[in-house]
C-alpha cells in the first residue's frame, strides 16, 4: 500500500521487553495521560497458559513480565509554557475571588476587557520565548550534520498554535467583552489586523526614512497598495508626497480626496444616516473622475482609487495575487464599503468578502483555494457570531483545554456565554446535580460547559507533576462534583520528597481533609523509618494524629532499646508535651524515658516510685517486663531502700504473673522448634497457635539473640532474691518507724 506523504510524521517509541517479542504486547491505559504495555495479548495468552509450567527445583525460572508505563506527552510541559500557565492561573484564581466576593467589596466592577488584556499579555511573552528558543535551536541544528527535526517541528507547532490562540483571543476581546463593541467594529478590527500584521507599516517606514528620491524603489507602489488595503491612508498619502511627481495635478488630487476622506466614528457628532449621505457623495465625486479618465496617465492612482470606492473588480485583481489569509484584508474593504457595520452584521459582510475572496483566487490557481488554517476557521467563526461552532473549534485544539477554559470562563462572567438554557434531568437520575434557578426547571448551557471545562481541566492538572496545586484553584469553582475530585486526587498526588509533603499537608489542612493530612504524616513517617531516621519518623507520625501509627514507631524505639540496651533520639522523646497522650505506648516511651533521666541524675527515689507505676500500669507492652525487671534489681539492692514494702510486693506480682508466664512460653516455643521437623515448622518459625497476639508475642521474634533470650531462671532467682532482700529491710525500717 502506497503511503500518504500527506500524513504527518508519527514519533516511534521501542519498549524494552524481551517476553514482548515473542508474544506480542498488550496496552492498556492506567490514568487520563498514561498507559501500560506487557507481554501476552489476549490471543497467545491461550497458547502461553498450556505450556508446560517448570518443575519445582529444576532451576528453570519462569520468564519475568515486564510492564512499562508511558505517560503522554503534554503541551503544558514545556517550561515556557509551564510558566504561562502558572502565571494565568493566577489570573484566573483573582478574577474567581473578585466575581464571587471573595476579596474586597461583596459588589465590584470588573473590567473584563482588562482581564482579558492580562491573559493576552501572558500568552504574549511565552511566545516570545518560544520564538527566542526556535531562533536558537536553528541556529544551533543548522550546524549540526543531522538536525532533530521533531524537536524542531515541535516548537514551531507550539509558536503556530498560541499564535492562533493570542490572535482570536485578541479578536474576541473587543468583539465580545468591550461594551463599545456593539457601536461599530470597523475601527477595533483595522487596528487589530495592523498589529498581527505589521509588513505594510513596517515597510513604510523604511521608505520614509530614506526621503524623497528620483529613483523610487521597486517596491514604492506596492507598499502604497498593501496600506491602502490595510486601511493605513495617512501612511499612503505620506508615501505618495515621496513621489517625483507629488507636485503634478494627479498626485495632489488623489492626496486631497484621501485627506478628506469621510472616516466614521461613535463620538463624532454625525449620525449613521447622514454620515451614509456625506460617504456617497464623496464616492461618486471620485466616480466621477474616474469616469472622466482624470486620472487617465497615472493607472496606479486610479487603482488606489477604484480600491478606495470598494470596486470589487479591482478588489478581485488585488486579492488574486496576494497570498495572505482571508481576513487580512477584510477590514479595510469594510472600511470603504460599511464603516458603520456593527457587530450582528459582520456574517453578512464576511459571507460577501469569502465569496469575492474565493472567486480572486479559483482565478488565479487552477488547484483552487488552499485549504483554511486553524487559524482562518477560529477567525471565521469569530466574525460570523457563531459561538457554538467557535467553542468547539476551540475545544479541539491541542492545548490540553487550556484556551477552552479560560475562554469560556471569561465569557460567562461577563454574560456573553449564551448558549441557551435546557430541562433539569431526572433527580433519580445519576449525575443530575446541577444548578438550576429557583422554580425555573432549567439549567443554563453555558454554566454547565464552564463546570465541566474546569472540572476536565482541573483533574488534568491534579495528575502533572508540577501543576497539581493550579488544579486544586480550577476544582475550586467547578461543580459539586469537583468539589468532591480535590479530596480524592489530592491524595494521589505522589510525595517525592519533604517539601512536596509538607505543601500537600498544608493544602489539606485548609480545606478541611483530616484523612489526607493523616495519611501523608504516615507515609512520611513510614519513608524516614526506612531510612533509619527515628526521631523525623516520630515526629511526622506525632503530627498525624494516628494512634496506630505513633504506637508503631513508639514500638520501634522500644525494640531497638531492647535489642541495643540504647534509647534512640532522646532528645526528641524528652521535648514531648500533650502529643504523648495521643498514644498509650507514646506515653509509656516517654515515661520510661523519664525514668533513666531520674536514675541519671540520682534521683533513685523518684526513679524506683516511676518504674513501679509502670509496672502497674496498662500502657506498657508485654515483651517489655524482662527489661523493666532487671531496671529494678539495682534498685532493690539498695542498703537503705527506696522501695517500700507495698511496691516490692507489686514487683514480685508482676514477676510471677507477667514475667514467669512468659519465660514459660518461650521455653515451650524452643522444645516444640527442637522436636518438630524442618517440613513440618510453619513458615513463622514454628509459632504456637495459641500463642497470645494481644501482648505482642509477634514482636519477640526480634529479641531472640538478645535480652529476651537472657530472661531465664537465674534472672527470676535473682528478682526474688532482691525483692526479699528489700522486703525485709523495707519492713523493718517501716515498723520501727511506725512503733
Amino acid at each position: 500500500m502506497p503511503s500518504n506523504t500527506n500524513q504527518p510524521e508519527c514519533p516511534v517509541k521501542l519498549v524494552p521487553n524481551t517476553l514482548g517479542k515473542q508474544l506480542g504486547l498488550t496496552v492498556c491505559w492506567v490514568k487520563e495521560h498514561q498507559f501500560a504495555t506487557l507481554a501476552f495479548s489476549n490471543v497467545k495468552n491461550q497458547h502461553a497458559t498450556q505450556r508446560k509450567q517448570p518443575a519445582p527445583g529444576s532451576g528453570n525460572r519462569p520468564p519475568v513480565v515486564d510492564i512499562q508505563h508511558f505517560d503522554v506527552d503534554l503541551v503544558l510541559d514545556e517550561p515556557a509554557i509551564r510558566t504561562m500557565v502558572s502565571d494565568c492561573g493566577r489570573v484566573f484564581y483573582q478574577l474567581q475571588q473578585l466575581r464571587y466576593g471573595l476579596v474586597g467589596r461583596q459588589t465590584q466592577t470588573i473590567d473584563f476587557v482588562d482581564q482579558s488584556l492580562r491573559y493576552r499579555t501572558i500568552v504574549r511573552q511565552a511566545l516570545d520565548k518560544l520564538n527566542r528558543l526556535l531562533s536558537e535551536l536553528s541556529q544551533s541544528e543548522a550546524q549540526e550534520d543531522a538536525p532533530s527535526y521533531h524537536t524542531l517541528k515541535s516548537y514551531q507547532d507550539l509558536v503556530a498554535l498560541f499564535y492562533s490562540i493570542e490572535c482570536t483571543w485578541h479578536l474576541l476581546e473587543f468583539l465580545l467583552l468591550d461594551s463599545h463593541s456593539s457601536t461599530t467594529v470597523v475601527a477595533p478590527l483595522l487596528e487589530w489586523i495592523r498589529h498581527h500584521y505589521p509588513t505594510p507599516a513596517l515597510d513604510a517606514a523604511e521608505l520614509l526614512s530614506s526621503g524623497r528620491q528620483i529613483d523610487l524603489p521597486d517596491n514604492f507602489w506596492s507598499v502604497v497598495k498593501a496600506l491602502i488595503l490595510q486601511g493605513q491612508t495617512t501612511i499612503a498619502r505620506a508615501l505618495l508626497r515621496l513621489h517625483v511627481a507629488a507636485d503634478t495635478q494627479s498626485f495632489s488630487t488623489v492626496d486631497q480626496l484621501l485627506h478628506s476622506f469621510p472616516i466614521y466614528t461613535v463620538y463624532g457628532g454625525l449620525s449613521v444616516h447622514k454620515f451614509r449621505s456625506q460617504w456617497n457623495c464623496w464616492t461618486g465625486n471620485v466616480r466621477t473622475l474616474l469616469a472622466t479618465g482624470h486620472f487617465a496617465d497615472e493607472p496606479n492612482l486610479e487603482e488606489l482609487l477604484r480600491l478606495v470606492t470598494g470596486d470589487r473588480q479591482t478588489w478581485k485583481q488585488q486579492l488574486s495575487g496576494a497570498d495572505g489569509a482571508w481576513y487580512e484584508h477584510f477590514p479595510g474593504f469594510l472600511l470603504y464599503t460599511d464603516s458603520t457595520c456593527k457587530y450582528y452584521e459582520l456574517p453578512e459582510h464576511v459571507n460577501e468578502w469569502m465569496g469575492l475572496f474565493r472567486e480572486a483566487h479559483s482565478l488565479s490557481s487552477s488547484t483552487g483555494t488552499s485549504k483554511n488554517t486553524l487559524l482562518d476557521n477560529l477567525v471565521l467563526a469569530v466574525m460570523e457570531n457563531d459561538l457554538i461552532k467557535l467553542l468547539h473549534q476551540i475545544q479541539q485544539l491541542p492545548d490540553n483545554g487550556w484556551f477552552a477554559v479560560h475562554l469560556v470562563d471569561l465569557l460567562f462572567h461577563a454574560g456573553q456565554l449564551d448558549l441557551g438554557r435546557s430541562r433539569l434531568p431526572d433527580e433519580d437520575a445519576p449525575g443530575s446535580e446541577v444548578a438550576a434557578l429557583p422554580g425555573d426547571g432549567t439549567v443554563d448551557n453555558g454554566k454547565l460547559m464552564r463546570e465541566s471545562l474546569l472540572y476536565e481541566f482541573g483533574t488534568m492538572l491534579m495528575t502533572h507533576r508540577t501543576l497539581w496545586l493550579l488544579g486544586m484553584d480550577y476544582l475550586e469553582f467547578s461543580n459539586t462534583l469537583g468539589l468532591g475530585a480535590r479530596e480524592v486526587l489530592l491524595g494521589r498526588v505522589p510525595l517525592r520528597n519533604e517539601r512536596e509533603a509538607l505543601k500537600v499537608l498544608a493544602i489539606a489542612r485548609k480545606n478541611g481533609y483530616r484523612g489526607i493530612a493523616t495519611e501523608v504524616c504516615k507515609v512520611q513517617s513510614r519513608r524516614y523509618l526506612a531510612r533509619k531516621r527515628y526521631g523525623s519518623a516520630l515526629d511526622w507520625a506525632n503530627e498525624s494524629g494516628d494512634g496506630g501509627c505513633i504506637s508503631e514507631v513508639a514500638n520501634i524505639f522500644l525494640e531497638y532499646y531492647c535489642n541495643h540496651g540504647e534509647l534512640l533520639c532522646e532528645e526528641t522523646i524528652a521535648n514531648l508535651g500533650s502529643e504523648m497522650f495521643l498514644s498509650s505506648r507514646l506515653m509509656f516511651l516517654k515515661k520510661y524515658h523519664d525514668f533513666r533521666k531520674y536514675y541519671r541524675d540520682q534521683a533513685y527515689a523518684s526513679a524506683a516510685e516511676l518504674l513501679v507505676s509502670l509496672m502497674d500500669s496498662k500502657i506498657m507492652p508485654s515483651y517489655f517486663w524482662p527489661c523493666l525487671m532487671s531496671d529494678a534489681i539495682p534498685l532493690l539492692e539498695f542498703k537503705e531502700p527506696i522501695i517500700p514494702s507495698k511496691e516490692t510486693l507489686i514487683i514480685l506480682e508482676h514477676l510471677q504473673l507477667d514475667l514467669v508466664p512468659m519465660l514459660e512460653r518461650r521455653q515451650q516455643q524452643r522444645k516444640s522448634a527442637e522436636t518438630s521437623s524442618p517440613a513440618m515448622q510453619e513458615p513463622n518459625g514454628g509459632a504456637s497457635a495459641s500463642e497470645d497476639v494481644t501482648d505482642e508475642m509477634a514482636l519477640v521474634p526480634k529479641f531472640a539473640s538478645n535480652l529476651l533470650n537472657n530472661c531465664t531462671e537465674d534472672l527470676i532467682k535473682m528478682l526474688r532474691l532482691a525483692c526479699a532482700r528489700n522486703l525485709s529491710r523495707a519492713l523493718i525500717i517501716e515498723n520501727t518507724i511506725t512503733a
